[in-house]
């Protein structure tokens, strides 16, 4: 009201930067800034490093992922060194008898292997990335890992062995490019929240050159310690990729996804079944099984052809079929199915395999059922819009 002055304040991802007063003529003059020096240092990096809005634009876990994941990048770089260290003496670095024809011929070799395998690799498994993130980040550490201590061990082999084991480190590489990219990918989307997945990605970049520079000038320090000192490289390597699956193992465990794969369905459907308790998001991926675990015997997406069990024609009018047999369970989808019908059908062909049912379309009390199923799985925070349970592309279609 006229005469009273109103105090106002301004935030920045929910941090007070400065307050404001209104004055009795309307008018918003600045009054002070709420930052001190140390805070406004802070607020600069946090511009530079972390995705505008933070943390309101991303996921609860983004941090803690984030500080495993640049821990993990830390060791991953001084291994790397390492590692390159030993290719470049056995590549014949230092050697007068060593020509560049036949370091040429090592390096074409070498990066054909990698992109043949590339291809290989990512036509055979590329849809599970998805469906395991988890599983398959900590796939891509672990080859990592092998292939630089192939490497560390490459200049104790024959000269004639060096060509065929700087191809298989190359192909051990490609699949960590294939399977940590992809992977890496499929977080991004998670954490970003705002729809901001390139900003999350361009910060998670910027973190991760930070890191490599830290790792560059750590290097430099580590090679001047350890070279040509097997009693120092061994150690050092073998406790620098312990940190390194550590931390990742812990980056990964951290992660709470909240979309339903085979895993986390299995678990949340198990306890519903068994108590009727909807377990949240936290509860489900603090259990899930992500090294290891044992795949359901359920085929999402299964041909007509291949199924034995016979069928009306009443039944392809429905969305999709559950046909059991002596190996499983065959899920067929009608075209245009969406991915909640899918994530339905595996709710009821859960339930067969657990009861050993034998029908082919749930009944209208299981479809209630599921529906307060669903209910409060979304209510506990689990996204339901789509289907990451690896479903094959084959549908059937009814031609009137």
């Amino acid at each position: 009201s006229s005469g009273i002055n109103a105090e106002y304040g301004e935030v920045e991802g929910g941090v007070s930067v400065r307050r404001f007063e209104l004055s009795p003529d309307n008018k918003i003059t600045s009054v002070s800034s709420s930052e001190t020096p140390s805070q406004k240092i802070s607020s600069v990096l946090k511009e530079v490093f972390l995705p505008q809005g933070y943390p309101e634009s991303v996921s609860g876990d983004y941090m803690e992922y984030q500080i495993w994941d640049t821990l993990q990048e830390l060791c991953s770089a001084l291994n790397g060194t390492l590692a390159s260290h030993a290719t470049f003496k056995g590549m014949g670095v230092g050697d007068a008898t060593a020509t560049a024809l036949g370091a040429t011929y090592t390096w074409i070799l070498k990066d054909g292997s990698g992109m043949i395998s590339n291809i290989l690799f990512a036509w055979s498994r590329g849809t599970q990335l998805d469906i395991d993130a988890k599983r398959w980040r900590l796939f891509a550490d672990v080859v990592n890992d092998l292939a630089m201590l192939i490497d560390l061990l490459s200049p104790l082999a024959p000269a004639t062995l060096f060509t065929p084991i700087m191809c298989l480190t190359t192909v051990l590489r490609s699949l960590v490019g294939v399977a940590g990219g992809c992977t890496r990918a499929t977080i991004k989307q998670h954490q970003a929240i705002a729809n901001n997945t390139a900003d999350v990605s361009a910060k998670d970049g910027s973190q991760e050159r930070l890191s490599s520079l830290v790792g560059l000038f750590l290097s430099m320090c580590l090679m001047g310690v350890v070279t040509d000192s097997p009693l120092l490289t061994w150690p050092t390597f073998l406790a620098l990729t312990f940190l390194h699956l550590f931390f990742n193992y812990k980056a990964c465990s951290c992660l709470v996804m909240c979309s339903l794969n085979p895993a986390r369905y299995k678990i949340l459907l198990k306890h519903w079944m068994e108590s009727e308790e909807v377990l949240n998001p936290h509860q489900v991926n603090e259990m899930e099984p992500f090294i290891t675990g044992r795949a359901l015997p359920i085929v999402l997406g299964a041909s007509l052809l291949r199924v034995p069990q016979q069928f009306t024609i009443s039944d392809l009018e429905k969305d999709y079929m559950l046909l059991p047999d002596e190996k499983g369970l065959h899920v067929c989808y009608r075209s245009g199915v969406t991915d909640e019908t899918i994530l339905e059908s595996f709710y009821f062909a859960y339930e067969i395999i657990c009861s050993g049912k034998t029908e082919t379309h749930p009944s209208h009390d299981a479809k209630e059922r599921y529906l307060n199923f669903k209910r409060r799985a979304e209510e506990v925070g689990w996204d339901t819009s789509f289907a990451p349970l690896g479903v094959t592309v084959l549908r059937y279609r009814v031609d009137h």
